[in-house]
């Protein structure tokens, strides 16, 4: 399908065209990439989520007997020249994996459009539709995806966070981790799986245990794949071998889903649902707030004269069942208002302060 500026039959071109990689380098190329490849006028390799560019560069150019130029990052998110020679000529932009994924290759598609260049695409797999039939994990329950980088740590508690909603939903949750083709680094699997413990042992909601169970897919679609299933803290010190890595963390599982993690043999002997230990923020902040408003009550009654108490048990009668009603909204799975009836029995307490009837102390 044709999306842009339309060109009569006779002069139809399409200047700019996504051509997907796929997942095994210059062999994942589709018969049809490869006769539109060849008839291209400039043909172009993004390599920077890749670690596979040169090589695939020489591969292609031998097969398609024509130049294929490997482009920055910059290059690409900066997108001008590229556009600039799509007014004129056919370029071909492969990109490992399928193109749509990643959001650079979508709005530089997006500001073709708006310039009235003719684009197309030509899909292939990528590491999102590869890791359900690898594990064994049902396509539809994978929620949303996050990435992990080596520059940026405080991403890790988005990953935490969004694993987390993840879990609390019952899906299962896809890490993608850097590979910077520039400097030939990347992040490795051991490297984030003691980072996201480590974060666990702060925020606690028992995302990231020890006993967590955590699948580490490597090399997908090549030769040395690598798709390992265990719990954390064993892969947590494993070696995983060359990028590119992601990491699987699986919320409820269906029946099928169990037999096909067994058969493969990615689950460990007593398989674990992540999704069944993961706490709701609430289920921590709650009882904690409650326990403390409680005891703050208590240390203010005790500080008061019969006639100061009498003065002030409708109030307290209030507060009472503030903290009863958030404990039952809780029970219950009603966050927010368990949340809310805690802070009023909080904001009772602290207004008799405020106004000096109350020393109470927090």
């Amino acid at each position: 399908m044709f999306i842009g500026k339309t060109f009569s039959a006779a002069t139809q071109m399409c200047p700019l065209i996504f051509v997907g990689l796929g997942l095994g380098g210059a062999e994942g190329i589709t018969l049809g990439a490869f006769d539109t490849l060849s008839k291209a006028d400039l043909i172009y390799l993004e390599a920077y989520t890749s670690p596979l560019g040169e090589d695939v560069a020489k591969s292609l150019s031998a097969k398609l007997g024509r130049k294929v130029t490997v482009l920055s990052r910059e290059t690409i998110e900066d997108g001008r020249s590229l556009l600039d020679k799509a007014a004129t000529q056919e370029i071909a932009l492969i990109v490992p994996g399928d193109p749509m994924v990643a959001t650079t290759h979508s709005d530089l598609r997006t500001r073709a459009i708006q310039k009235n260049i003719q684009t197309k695409i030509i899909h292939n797999a990528s590491i999102i539709s590869a890791l359900p039939g690898e594990t064994g994990l049902q396509s539809y329950k994978f929620g949303k995806t996050v990435t992990l980088t080596i520059t940026q740590p405080t991403l890790l508690r988005t990953a935490y966070s969004t694993v987390h909603r993840n879990l609390l939903l019952g899906l299962h949750s896809t890490l993608l981790l850097q590979y910077d083709y520039a400097s030939k680094s990347f992040l490795l699997p051991s490297e984030a799986l003691t980072a996201l413990a480590e974060l666990e042992a702060d925020v606690g909601q028992q995302v990231f245990t020890g006993e967590a169970f955590i699948i580490v897919a490597s090399r997908l679609g090549r030769a040395d794949q690598s798709v390992t299933g265990g719990r954390l803290e064993r892969l947590s010190q494993a070696s995983f071998g060359e990028p590119p890595h992601a990491i699987v963390v699986p919320g409820k599982l269906h029946f099928s889903e169990e037999e096909a993690l067994g058969a493969t043999g990615l689950a460990p002997d007593s398989l674990l649902d992540n999704s069944s230990r993961v706490k709701k923020k609430a289920a921590r902040m709650v009882p904690k707030y409650v326990a403390k408003t409680r005891q703050a009550l208590q240390k203010a009654r005790s500080g008061l004269g019969e006639g100061e108490q009498q003065k002030l048990a409708d109030l307290f009668e209030n507060i009472e069942c503030y903290l009863s009603d958030s404990e039952r909204f809780l029970s219950e799975g009603e966050d927010e208002l368990a949340v809310l009836s805690v802070g009023y029995a909080e904001g009772l307490l602290d207004a008799l302060r405020f106004k000096g009837e109350l020393a109470v102390e927090w």
